[in-house]
């Protein structure tokens, strides 16, 4: 070839080239921009305009045959879950639909052939769940069942369906353990399920216990919030002095040397205000901020601090207690004029919340001195320092420190 036939040919390619890349451009831009379509339009639930841009769109046959299957064609159904599965083989969305629609011919034994690979594949799927939850239960494996069911609760979806299972599988003593088993990791359904305990009757709350102890068993025992929701919820359907007996020996056991009767009378472990503490310890109420805290005392330790100022009439600080029927004596060492500044004791007995009358000493010994009885089938107690005031500091500071019960009858 001549140096001027190839300048020809060199300048054709060069010319050809661009064509070529121009066209082969647009062959891969339509699938892309048809794929695009149909993806952008099952992320808006249209199904159906997917399939105009995508016959063959897996994700789109397979909500449109779920919506067909719902609708009761289950033969139309079935040929959109296949035809999805031809192109998808894992699609558990069409999976799921294949088995419910075999289950719904009579097929029984294809739908759980189909459901057990779609079990494999989908932990997010909420009616693939239901359903094994439901084939499981019926197998009495009730191990699978709770872990299907604890996977529903992991993301939050029908917690009206999950919580009422899991509280139903507290009597049972084949599903306690195996509940155990789904909350040993602590999921975060575990602390809705503790709060959820505040709706059992008090039948229900001895199944509660053995729950508690099958967790402590596994190594996964109730923290501090948990435990403070057990024992609020035993003092509310009147098992106080179960619930005491409890909260004693954990403090036994943590080296405390817990009383049986008041606890923390020097207000050394009192929690923060908002903290969620067990019910017999002492709780200085939102209210009660700016009036009353905790404050070093001069003697040793810490002791109750009230500065008078501002119009304040409710509870100040307040505890559980676990008395059993008999006359008591309530002493304090108290420092400034509490009657002045508009301080009381307060005694109620729970649940009934019935307050019971205090013979208080004279004068100033009022605060720091007084006895009550205890009546039968007052199972628990509040034991509560009350403020009423105007706003009128006149009274001063009052400290208020190591506070004692006594038995006397």
């Amino acid at each position: 070839m001549t140096g001027e036939g190839g300048k020809r040919a060199g300048s054709s390619r060069k010319l050809l080239r661009p064509v070529l890349w121009l066209l082969g451009w647009t062959l891969i831009a339509f699938p892309i921009a048809r794929v695009q379509l149909a993806e952008t339009a099952v992320a808006n639930r249209a199904s159906g305009k997917a399939l105009l841009f995508d016959a063959g769109h897996a994700r789109a046959l397979a909500s449109v045959a779920t919506a067909v299957q719902l609708k009761g064609d289950q033969q139309q159904a079935m040929a959109l879950a296949r035809a999805a599965l031809t192109r998808e083989p894992l699609n558990v969305t069409a999976m799921r639909t294949l088995g419910l629609a075999l289950e719904q011919t009579g097929d029984q034994a294809g739908a759980n052939r189909i459901m057990s690979l779609a079990a494999n594949q989908g932990w997010r799927d909420v009616a693939l769940q239901l359903w094994l939850i439901k084939a499981y239960a019926l197998k009495n494996d009730v191990h699978s069942a709770l872990t299907r069911a604890n996977a529903l609760a992991r993301t939050n979806h029908l917690p009206e369906i999950t919580y009422p299972l899991f509280l139903a599988s507290i009597t049972d003593d084949q599903l306690r353990p195996a509940l155990a088993q789904q909350m040993a990791d602590r999921p975060l359904w575990r602390g809705n399920f503790f709060y959820r305990l505040l709706q059992l009757p008090a039948d229900q709350m001895p199944y509660v216990a053995k729950l508690i102890a099958e967790l402590a068993k596994i190594g996964s025992p109730i923290n501090p919030q948990e435990r403070a929701i057990y024992l609020t919820r035993l003092v509310q359907v009147g098992q106080g002095q179960t619930a005491y007996a409890y909260w004693l020996r954990e403090q036994r056991s943590a080296g405390n040397n817990a009383s049986p009767l008041a606890w923390d009378g020097g207000f050394e472990h009192v929690p923060a205000v908002g903290a969620l503490g067990a019910p017999f310890e002492w709780q200085l109420t939102p209210e009660s901020t700016g009036v009353a805290g905790i404050v070093p005392s001069p003697k040793q330790g810490k002791q109750l601090s009230v500065s008078p100022g501002s119009d304040y009439r409710g509870t100040l600080v307040s505890q559980t207690m676990a008395l059993r029927p008999g006359r008591y004596r309530l002493a304090a060492r108290v420092e400034g004029d509490a009657a002045a500044t508009g301080l009381r004791w307060t005694i109620r007995c729970l649940p009934a919340n019935v307050e019971l009358a205090l013979d208080t000493g004279p004068g100033d010994a009022q605060f720091g001195l007084a006895t009550f009885a205890v009546p039968a089938g007052c199972t628990a107690q509040t034991l509560a320092i009350d403020m009423t005031t105007d706003g009128d500091d006149s009274g001063g500071n009052v400290a208020v420190d190591d506070v004692t019960l006594q038995k006397i009858g």
